[in-house]
């Protein structure tokens, strides 16, 4: 009997490549959310330390307050700026996680098909030696050698 052989061995290689092209494009989107997530937290702290500073200020003149206004401006549409780019980027992340889980569910398929497979021709291996053996025996006595 021939060795086991898996007639959809190609495309289970060519399921576990797009599971791995997946899973680095998953990677890519959850590091993409995350650089945005901190730049809003670092966006948040230079405007909380800037309010702590200046509350703590001894003395502030007209002109050192003047630009306050503009950058706290600035630091809310910015805000709200990230803010758009974190639902794109997290309606992004669900997406390539939702094609990671696909691409898996598609792999785990065709090896569980391949190890059923495999299973079924281990039985009519096992079957055929076991007859080969049989056989052997039954022409050992026949020729009168057992």
């Amino acid at each position: 009997m021939t060795s086991f052989k898996f007639r959809l061995q190609r495309v289970l290689d060519f399921r576990r490549t797009q599971f791995q092209i997946a899973e680095s494009e998953c990677h890519r989107a959850g590091a993409k959310l995350h650089a945005i997530q901190a730049q809003q937290a670092a966006l948040a702290s230079r405007k909380a330390e800037t309010r702590k500073a200046v509350a703590r200020a001894p003395e502030t003149t007209g002109q050192e307050l003047a630009p306050l206004p503009g950058w706290y401006g600035w630091t809310v549409s910015t805000s709200r700026q990230l803010g758009q780019l974190e639902r794109v980027a997290a309606q992004e992340l669900q997406k390539r996680r939702n094609a990671l889980v696909e691409a898996q569910r598609k792999v785990r398929l065709l090896e569980k098909l391949r190890d059923n497979r495999h299973a079924q021709w281990q039985v009519a291996f096992d079957r055929e030696i076991e007859e080969l053996a049989a056989d052997s025996t039954n022409s050992r006595y026949c020729r009168g050698e057992g």
